[in-house]
């Protein structure tokens, strides 16, 4: 029988990670610190602690990914523009200017991951308070 203690923490770990939005990395740091707190507790507060770590780690992995991804599009755009102005084609500048399909692709995808996340966490927290061992989907286990 999963007592209470047991599932408020669970679902304390997974809501923790919106510390994000107040600390820098508080999405992976406030997790790792309430599990590793709380885990010999309970082997129910212990999986979700891994599971809420390794989601966290997970997706700070996908938005790196992203970022990189993003900065490379605004280094290519800039490289062409400064490359074209050399050259004085003045219409690939323009076109330059407005191609910038790589950027609006990398935001879009990072509000998309942002969004998946929170809509999971949310399922998670929710499923921690009721007692049921949940796994996250899109999840890398680093630990297991």
């Amino acid at each position: 029988m999963i007592s209470n203690s047991e599932k408020s923490n669970s679902m304390l770990i997974h809501l923790s990670a919106l510390a994000k939005y107040i600390i820098p990395l508080g999405s992976i740091l406030l997790p790792l610190i309430l599990w590793q707190s709380t885990k010999k507790d309970s082997e129910y507060v212990d999986h979700h602690g891994k599971e809420a770590v390794n989601f966290n780690l997970s997706f700070f992995l996908y938005n790196m990914i992203c970022v990189l991804l993003l900065l490379g599009s605004i280094f290519g755009t800039v490289f062409s523009a400064v490359q074209a102005e050399q050259f004085g084609n003045e219409a690939d500048i323009v076109g330059i200017l407005f191609g910038t399909g790589g950027f609006v692709t990398a935001i879009v995808v990072l509000i998309i991951i942002s969004l998946v996340k929170l809509i999971l966490m949310i399922i998670a927290a929710i499923k921690a308070n009721e007692g049921v061992l949940y796994t996250y989907p899109l999840t890398i286990r680093f630990i297991k």
